[in-house]
């Protein structure tokens, strides 16, 4: 219990030590809130680079699937040449041998 005489106009030694407990704590919850804001407006901005950093990611995965799309069109292009080479191939022969057979034909008459 604090002795306080009003009319004394002296703070007791307790009530100043109080005091100073408080100045202490309310400079620590200045800090404190201040720290709390810089926290706040930290946030944001990465809240705000991660979106953007979202958006490049689509727009990478969108490249990235149209390339397979891509690719899987090259791919099945590749197959229908190596088809036709051998296609090719085959006329190819057949014709020779027809030519052939042709000229034999000639020389005989």
């Amino acid at each position: 219990m604090l002795n306080y005489d009003p009319d004394s106009h002296q703070v007791p030694m307790e009530a100043s030590m109080d005091n100073q407990a408080i100045d202490i704590l309310e400079q620590k919850l200045h800090k404190i809130l201040s720290k709390l804001e810089e926290l706040k407006g930290e946030n944001e901005k990465l809240k705000e680079k991660n979106q953007e950093l979202k958006s490049v990611i689509q727009e990478k995965d969108n490249t990235i699937n149209s390339f397979k799309t891509d690719s899987e069109k090259y791919s099945m292009l590749q197959s229908d040449i190596e088809s036709y080479k051998v296609k090719e191939n085959t006329i190819r022969m057949k014709v020779e041998s027809l030519l052939q057979k042709l000229k034999e034909f000639e020389d005989i008459q």
